[in-house]
């Protein structure tokens, strides 16, 4: 069993796409879809149990990935900071279940269903000894997981949506998390956010050009990304406005 959680576990590599990655897609997946469908159906006890146990969830992914690197003495301030888009997703979605915070759930709409599920798509456990059943697999999956379990969550519990509003104010604030970022990454030497150098794992960056350039490319493909995950509410609205415009 601890060789589950040894650094050096030396179980075989995890591959893009292969059965334990689908798997762990269609769990997350699936996680979202019933919370969808069955937090409104619960009533204010249940919906209170499942509020409260999402947001234990949530700190424990966090706590627990710290306490391991702090275990096998690989915490870094140039890597184990939660700068990291979703790692500080992770504590942010903590906070929404803790606050009912309508701005957090904003953010977090388009940060989970853009960056989470992108790294989810390509994670960096690649070509390494960490998949199914490491503990890296089950915390990195799990943390992705839970930022869109809050939000769907959120959105089914208490009718959060986001808006065209709220799409630009996500521009804003993940421009203004770029500085931040970066000035983290001057003063440790990390790469939060990607925005030092690229990944050492394959990405979609490795096709936006050298360093630096490719940042501008990034953050016009974020911003089309928030547009395209906000596409289905905008439909939605412009179907409702056409049927309440039809007479009756």
């Amino acid at each position: 069993m601890g060789d589950l959680f040894s650094p050096d576990y030396a179980g075989a590599p995890f591959v893009l796409f292969s059965a334990q990655h689908l798997l762990a897609l269609l769990a997350v997946g699936a996680g979202c879809l019933l919370l969808a469908l069955l937090t409104p159906r619960l009533g204010g006890p249940g919906r209170a149990v499942l509020r409260w146990g999402l947001c234990a969830f949530a700190v424990g992914n966090w706590l627990g990935w710290d306490v391991w690197q702090a275990r096998y003495g690989l915490w870094s301030p140039a890597y184990s900071l939660p700068l990291h888009l979703c790692t500080l997703s992770v504590v942010l979605s903590a906070l929404l279940l803790a606050t009912r915070s309508r701005g957090l759930f904003e953010l977090l709409y388009f940060w989970g269903f853009t960056a989470a599920v992108v790294a989810m798509l390509t994670p960096d456990l690649v070509g390494n000894g960490y998949g199914f059943p490491h503990f890296r697999y089950w915390i990195f999956f799990t943390s992705h997981g839970i930022i869109l379990w809050a939000v769907s969550f959120a959105a089914a519990a208490w009718g959060y949506r986001p808006t065209w509003r709220a799409l630009g104010r996500a521009v804003l604030v993940s421009n203004a998390y770029l500085l931040v970022a970066g000035l983290a990454n001057w003063l440790t030497g990390g790469n939060y956010v990607y925005i030092a150098r690229r990944p050492e794992f394959p990405t979609l960056i490795d096709y936006l050009g050298p360093w630096p350039w490719y940042i501008i490319p990034l953050q016009l493909i974020g911003v089309a990304a928030f547009v395209l995950v906000y596409l289905p509410w905008a439909i939605r609205d412009w179907a409702s406005a056409r049927r309440r415009a039809v007479p009756a």
